[in-house]
This record gives C-alpha cells, structure tokens and sequence, in this order.
C-alpha cells in the first residue's frame, strides 16, 4: 500500500502588489504549519506546487522538497463573473485564458500518478498543493458538491461515504491510500 498526503497550502500574507504565485506564508502561516510539523515527520518524501505559499508549507516540514509544477493552483484567467459555483455546475467552464476544472483534474492526475509511480510499496508521501487543485484531483474518485458558496464550503464523497462537509481550510489534508496504484480509501484530516 502506498499513502498519500494531499495538503492546503498553510495561510499566505496578504499582498495585492504581489503575483498570487509569489505570495508567502504569513508569519501565522509559518506558526500553523510548525504546529503540524510532527504529524508529518515520518514521511519518507515531500512534494510542493511551485507557487512560493506552497513551497515555504512544504519546507516547513523538510528541507529537501521535490517542486512538481502540475501541482499548481488552476489558472483563473480573466474573470468577468463570479465564475466559483459556475466552475462547479460544468467542469468544462474556464475564463479567457484559464482553466476549467477538467483541465486542472487531468493536470493534478498525471502529477500524481508520476508520484505514485515513483514510490515504493509501503511508502508514505506529503504533497503540499492549493484548494481548488486538490478538489480538481478528487474528481477522478469522488463526487464534489457546493454546499455553500459564500464560504466557498463543499461535500466530498466517496463511495457513497462523506469524506468532507465543509471549507478546505489550510493546512486540512486528505489521505488517500492506493493498492497497485489505485484509490482504496480516502479520508479528510482537519
């Protein structure tokens, strides 16, 4: 069996001036993710998105992180809408120059899939990843539904199972375990 941590980034500093790709941790964000730090200590590799929020939760964790670019946030483009529930009512949907969710689910699955492929049976990994990313993955298994858009709250569900009823908040994860490279089970850690 192969397991995997597939985690919200901790909380970014607030900056309009600065590219959502460079923003950093807060200085709660960096105290949050110490917080977490011994849950994930017996972890035999760490993977980040290259978006800098991402990289810095990850190094919190351990000093040799593999950056893994397809783990990055969906590319919102130009926006002229609240596209947020749109997005959720047709996976297709996408901005001028973004991406849809389905695009995103395709991107995260074959990030993934080159991470599981390159892991050992028995082995465990963290992958410090953004919201809507991880929930474009879980739509290879599980059904996602908005239940409140102002929160911007969603229920997970696999196999007929509630995973999760609520925000992803950062730093929440899911762990996903997999036999001969597929999805057995699925749960949420607040």
């Amino acid at each position: 069996m192969k397991k995997i941590f597939l985690m919200r980034h901790s909380i970014p500093a607030k900056d309009h001036t600065k590219d959502t790709t460079l923003l950093p941790l807060s200085e709660e964000g960096v105290r949050l993710a110490r917080e977490k730090r011994e849950l994930f200590c017996n972890v035999d590799r760490y993977y980040s998105s290259f978006y800098k929020r991402a990289l810095q939760t990850a190094e919190v964790f351990s000093e040799n992180v593999i950056v893994v670019d397809n783990l990055c946030e969906r590319v919102i483009g130009h926006a002229k809408e609240d596209f947020w529930l749109r997005q959720y009512q047709d996976y297709d949907y996408r901005n001028d120059e973004g991406e849809s969710l389905n695009d995103v689910k395709i991107r995260m699955k074959s990030a993934i899939d080159n991470i599981l492929n390159g892991m050992s049976d028995g082995e465990t990994v963290l992958v410090v990843s953004h919201a809507t990313a991880i929930c474009s993955y879980l739509l290879n298994f599980c059904r996602i539904q908005v239940t409140d858009e102002q929160t911007k709250s969603r229920k997970v569900t696999y196999k007929d199972e509630i995973v999760m009823c609520g925000k992803i908040n950062p730093l929440s994860c899911f762990e996903i375990s997999y036999e001969n490279n597929l999805v057995t089970s699925i749960s949420f850690i607040e």
